[in-house]
């Protein structure tokens, strides 16, 4: 009688949007559901405990749990900000002052000044110093943070120069990836 139990569980189809969550991702200070499709080693996640819709991951389970993590990360944070954030190094510069100041990122070496309370001026390498006419940011930046702020927003293109080493860095950060069955 137990048998014939079992297998009429094994014997349905599976339903067609995601099931129940199988694992809860913990990666950095965030926590994720993750769940299958229904369509073989589709994956879908969204933050733990919510009802937010699935999103639909682009690594399977194949790709292992850093990948998966590592996608997640990407997707779910500025992953760009956070990376400049923790790789910047301040070469010039005093930091209680209006700069100028000289930075590096992996060998991207830029410039940053205040011209005046509203105006910033950056120097990327190769160029001279070129105004960066921002909108004020919500609530005003400082310092260092300023100048992070303006680099990305006045230089979009950075992000193409650092997209591979972005990448690299959120799979390593999802190394330390804690994977724990969701009951």
């Amino acid at each position: 009688m137990r048998d014939e139990a079992i297998e009429e569980q094994t014997c349905r189809p599976a339903p067609a949007g995601p099931g129940a969550p199988f694992a809860r991702l913990v990666v950095a200070e965030s926590a994720f559901e993750i769940a299958e499709t229904g369509v073989e080693g589709r994956l879908v996640f969204r933050p733990a405990a919510s009802d937010d819709p699935w999103e639909r991951l682009d690594a399977g389970r194949d790709a292992g749990w850093r990948a998966i993590g590592a996608e997640i990360l990407e997707r779910t944070r500025d992953a760009l900000l956070d990376f400049v954030r923790m790789h910047l190094i301040r070469l010039d510069g005093e930091p209680e002052s209006d700069g100028p100041f000289e930075y590096d990122l992996f060998g991207f070496r830029w410039g940053y000044r205040d011209i005046s309370p509203a105006g910033i001026e950056l120097r990327l390498p190769g160029r001279d110093w070129t105004p960066a006419n921002l909108d004020e940011a919500e609530p005003p930046l400082e310092g260092r943070e300023r100048a992070i702020d303006a680099l990305l927003r006045a230089h979009p293109e950075v992000a193409l120069i650092f997209a591979e080493e972005v990448h690299a860095w959120a799979i390593r950060l999802a190394a330390g990836a804690q994977v724990r069955p969701a009951l």
